[in-house]
């Protein structure tokens, strides 16, 4: 009716002169001879039903796919919704389509690189494991939030994670770790002070001899 064309190959329009909407993975053409040029649909993993045609991104990848993802959904991110946001990682059980592929990280903020983002994806090449927190220097644990044997304060401000205790071998028992919530070593008997560094009153000679202290 009124010469409406009526469009085929995923156009619209009064002319068929653009892509419908979410077919916008490769750019608007005429067809030409034997070539319809369709408009192809955005991929987006099932995560979004939005997207519109980037042409720097259509040449940056050799004219493969300018569709870019729009409010990707399920912690997804990414051109096509591929990958997971940040602070979530990739379950390697599940395609990226799955809406539960992307799992929340469960770090330890405190003990934690990069305030809790885990390792987004498993890569042998990179050496990485998904869902793997990485801890600061002086922290371990799966979730980074345990201090190392001899350590202490686990804090978010402390860029290594936790403190050495420093027990003075002199008056610590040996092969004892320290309190890892206050530092407090196991002293010997007869000595004293957080660090075991110190004879109790009324004995002396720490570090003088194999016995520790020796009363007065």
């Amino acid at each position: 009716v009124h010469g409406r064309c009526i469009c085929h190959h995923n156009t619209e329009g009064l002319s068929c002169e653009r892509c419908k909407d979410f077919y916008n993975d490769a750019p608007w053409r005429p067809a030409e001879g034997t070539q319809d040029n369709a408009c192809k649909r955005c991929n987006c993993n099932g995560h979004s039903g939005r997207c519109h045609f980037d042409m720097a991104v259509y040449q940056a990848n050799g004219g493969v796919s300018g569709g870019v993802c729009e409010d990707c959904q399920d912690n997804t991110t990414g051109q096509h919704c591929d990958q997971c946001k940040h602070f979530f990682y990739r379950d390697p059980l599940k395609v990226i389509s799955d809406p539960q592929a992307c799992l929340p990280c469960n770090c330890d903020q405190e003990g934690t690189l990069h305030n809790g983002m885990c390792e987004s994806h498993t890569d042998p090449a990179l050496g990485t494991v998904a869902g793997r927190c990485p801890c600061k220097e002086n922290v371990e644990g799966i979730r980074c939030d345990k201090c190392r044997a001899n350590y202490y304060g686990l804090s978010g401000s402390d860029p290594l994670g936790c403190q050495p205790c420093n027990c003075d071998p002199s008056g610590s028992l040996p092969f004892s770790v320290c309190d890892p919530a206050t530092g407090e070593c196991l002293c010997q008997q007869f000595a004293a002070g957080r660090r075991c560094e110190k004879c109790a009153v009324s004995y002396w000679g720490l570090g003088n001899s194999l016995y520790g202290c020796s009363p007065c």
